[in-house]
């Protein structure tokens, strides 16, 4: 057995958010791991990975039992895992990629062309076009997934978790990845593979598990279980409608028109946003979701079609052609892309508003610090002080920093690509609040999110997104998590 896990719990101050997960995974087999976000599939990773120590449970890697790891003792026993976010440097070649903090030497002299020589070997079994000299610009998404996989190699792994691998890939990256996987299985390599793709489930995996609410609802082999059974599993139960807030009061004209809309992994799409209104957009993980919102900010270049906020086109350059249009940003990536992590929680509110709040080009403190006192209060947030850096804030406060950005400026469109990720469930509700009062005022967003009960919570009404294009629109009565799901699960299934 590649991977035995037996009655594995853990709780966060006193909230179980895994509670006792059997999970087996014998040598050479593909397991897939389903569940919506919070299923507790990332605790389950990082507890057999020695990220997390469980509370409860053994975790067996092949003969070798115990009650937890550390990181380096989950790597000698075997374990190897693959993120969604790729660990490349970008100075080095793939090879050396490759062989990072894992160099081959001869006393202290690395083994450079042994270390080559075994990265083209690599790359030859799993049957890629990769050159091991190249430089990481030159390297495209299925060339990085490559590299974290031989990466995992280098320590000779007997289990391979690989958590999200297609997310940021084409569907041909996919697909040459699915055949890595294949060729990876017939050396006998026990791989966990977490995905939200149906259709990966059906392609590539033998067995499958569900987790919801932290525990294992499903286990089947693949080939006895349907499309619609896995729907229904993961989905659970249908929010009921006086779960949702009331909807607001979306009755003026269109703020934002997109017309025939083409970009990088998107389109064409069209749909108009009104004053009021918060439209969700729903879709799988690699739908496209992030790349039509930074189409939308002028983040991503458009390749036809246009854009019109408040009846004038748009022909946006980039992201400050955006802003001044009225159209702002609030990415996923919030610590790479949104907060300023050195600059003053001032700082990230007001850096947008600094010139307009000035007197003849002169900064005016007072009015600055009552403007970062209404936002802050208006978002509770915590601690509700400007003067200490981004870093010194929680997940959920740095992503009101963000957030509140925007709504002290003239910002008519807000576009939000999940906003509540890694968020806690309270300052999820000052979000939420925060949204619906701006909308309130005339202003409209556009939410992004993998989560059915977000977009139940928030959204007046949802477009469902597969493969870059629009299959189905919902109205807010009719949005429910079931539908969602099964909605972009059936229209990924089918493909284009």
């Amino acid at each position: 057995m590649g991977l035995d896990v037996r009655g594995l719990s853990k709780s966060y101050g006193g909230v179980t958010v895994m509670d006792a997960v059997d999970l087996q995974i014998a040598d050479g087999e593909i397991h897939a791991l389903l569940g919506a976000n919070g299923a507790g599939k990332s605790t389950l990773i990082k507890c057999v990975s020695g990220a997390v120590q469980p509370d409860a449970g053994i975790i067996c890697i092949g003969t070798h039992c115990a009650r937890g790891h550390s990181p380096r003792s989950a790597r000698q026993a075997g374990v190897s895992v693959i993120y969604q976010d790729f660990s490349v440097a970008a100075s080095l070649d793939v090879t050396e990629n490759v062989f990072l903090g894992q160099e081959l030497r001869w006393g202290i002299v690395v083994r450079r062309r042994e270390q080559r020589r075994r990265a083209k070997e690599w790359i030859e079994q799993l049957g890629a076009d990769l050159d091991p000299g190249a430089g990481i610009d030159l390297v495209g998404g299925a060339g990085l997934q490559l590299i974290e996989i031989m990466k995992a190699l280098v320590a000779r792994p007997s289990v391979l978790i690989l958590d999200e691998p297609t997310a940021a890939l084409t569907e041909d990256e996919a697909r040459k990845l699915a055949d890595q996987c294949r060729t990876l299985k017939g050396t006998g390599l026990a791989i966990l593979y977490v995905t939200h793709r149906l259709a990966e489930v059906f392609d590539l995996a033998d067995s499958v598990t569900v987790m919801r609410g932290g525990r294992v609802v499903f286990t089947k082999p693949v080939r006895d279980t349907t499309h619609r059974e896995l729907v229904d599993t993961i989905a659970g139960r249908e929010l009921a409608p006086a779960d949702r807030p009331a909807s607001s009061a979306a009755t003026g004209d269109a703020l934002l028109s997109v017309h025939e809309l083409v970009s990088a992994g998107i389109g064409p799409v069209s749909f108009d946003v009104r004053q009021g209104e918060v439209l969700g957009i729903y879709g799988l993980l690699g739908s496209g979701r992030t790349e039509l919102l930074e189409t939308l900010a002028g983040a991503q270049r458009r390749v036809s079609g246009g854009v019109r906020v408040g009846g004038r086109w748009l022909t946006f350059r980039d992201v400050a052609d955006g802003v001044a249009a009225g159209v702002a940003l609030v990415p996923s990536d919030r610590l790479r892309k949104g907060v300023f992590l050195d600059r003053s929680g001032t700082d990230n509110v007001l850096l947008p508003s600094y010139r307009r709040l000035a007197r003849a080009g002169l900064r005016r403190p007072r009015q600055e610090r009552r403007r970062f006192d209404a936002v802050a209060g208006a978002l509770s947030l915590h601690p509700r002080t400007g003067d200490i850096p981004g870093r010194g804030y929680s997940g959920g406060n740095q992503q009101k920093l963000v957030v509140g950005r925007w709504l002290s400026t003239d910002c008519r469109v807000l576009l939000l690509d999940e906003p509540t990720q890694g968020v806690d469930v309270g300052a999820r509700r000052d979000l939420y609040d925060a949204v619906r009062t701006m909308v309130s005022d005339g202003r409209a967003a556009v939410v992004t999110s993998s989560e059915p009960e977000e977009l139940n919570q928030l959204a007046d009404r949802v477009l469902v997104l597969s493969r870059g294009r629009i299959v189905a629109e919902l109205a807010a009565a009719e949005v429910s998590e079931r539908r969602l799901l099964e909605l972009s699960h059936l229209h990924e299934e089918e493909g284009p």
